[in-house]
């Protein structure tokens, strides 16, 4: 075999600069570009995500691309929530007609990071010993704020984003985030059909907290430290999520350790029977619930609501995600 290779050693060479001169002729034609190849060219989407292949995007969500492909942190899970029929408050009768997806956990300083690029949070240090830094819930986001982040994300997993501010789904479109009260910003519409992440309602939540419970608190009528953190044992901070006992559909924390915004306007619930309620029409304040690191136990139950300005941002306030079911 070698006197083979040696016999025909001219006749390869020839053949190999015949095709170097072909391929360089085509690059002449086609353009370099085109011959010069890129190794994460891995096909774009309609919104300037890199694709990898496996359903997810590349890059920074807000229309550039990147070599970095999606990874989402392992705090970011969402539980499924089958539709049903519940008492909202004390007296309001709330049916929930679809299935829907739940954070299991509030939204956590890594993914909030990985999404925005930045962690607006106060509790970035003085973690609690053998908890993690990174997987405690964000806080001092404002109301706002919450639309770009679920927007962001929505597109970095290719799904199709809920919000929409001036006729535009893309929050690089929209400008900066206000630090006042903002009338384009309260007008967003939400999509209730599309596929992507969203503040839940009031409702949801409620009925999410709830868990098929009637009581005070999910797991009873009496406070127990073993379902939440607040001033009573937070040691005055925020905690790692998922710490404390779920409740009987896999959703921790939902009573203390932050505030979760909510998408509704503040306003009087009502008595009348309803379903799907979005909350109301206008308002001044949007809700929030389910009590803080620093508040009192009877701050903490089921029905209890709260309420901010969508501009502000405090460190016992956060949020938590919801998803329709695809």
């Amino acid at each position: 075999m070698s006197g083979s290779k040696y016999v025909h050693k001219n006749f390869s060479i020839s053949c190999i600069f015949m095709v170097l001169v072909f391929v360089a002729a085509a690059c002449v034609l086609m353009g370099i570009a085109a011959c010069s190849g890129d190794p994460d060219d891995s096909g774009t989407g309609s919104n300037g995500l890199t694709s990898n292949g496996n359903g997810s995007n590349q890059g920074n969500s807000s229309g550039g691309s990147s070599s970095t492909p999606w990874v989402a942190p392992e705090s970011h899970v969402m539980v499924s929530i089958s539709s049903g029929t519940f008492t909202m408050g004390s007296n309001r009768q709330v049916t929930l007609t679809k299935d829907f997806l739940m954070g299991k956990y509030e939204v956590t300083q890594e993914l909030y990071k990985q999404v925005m690029g930045s962690n607006p949070s106060s509790f970035t240090t003085g973690v609690a010993s053998g908890e993690v830094q990174a997987k405690r819930p964000v806080e001092r986001v404002r109301w706002y704020e919450t639309l770009v982040f679920c927007n962001k994300l929505s597109m970095a997993e290719n799904l199709t984003p809920v919000y929409t501010i001036g006729s535009s789904t893309d929050p690089s479109t929209w400008g900066e985030v206000p630090a006042s009260d903002n009338a384009a910003w309260n007008g967003v519409d939400a999509n209730w059909n599309a596929n992507g992440y969203r503040l839940p309602t009031e409702a949801e939540w409620e009925y999410a907290c709830r868990a098929g419970t009637t009581t005070v608190y999910n797991p009873g009528d009496t406070w127990d430290d073993d379902w939440g953190w607040y001033s009573g044992n937070s040691g005055s901070k925020t905690h790692e999520v998922g710490k404390k006992t779920a409740n009987a559909w896999d959703v921790h924390d939902m009573h203390g350790n932050v505030w979760e915004w909510v998408w509704d306007w503040y306003g009087a619930l009502g008595t009348s029977a309803v379903s799907d309620p979005t909350g109301s029409a206008l308002g001044s304040d949007r809700v929030e619930r389910g009590g803080s690191w620093s508040n009192n136990a009877e701050h903490l139950t089921s029905a209890y609501r709260h309420f901010n300005y969508p501009y502000s941002g405090f460190n016992s306030l956060g949020f938590r995600l919801a998803r329709n079911i695809p």
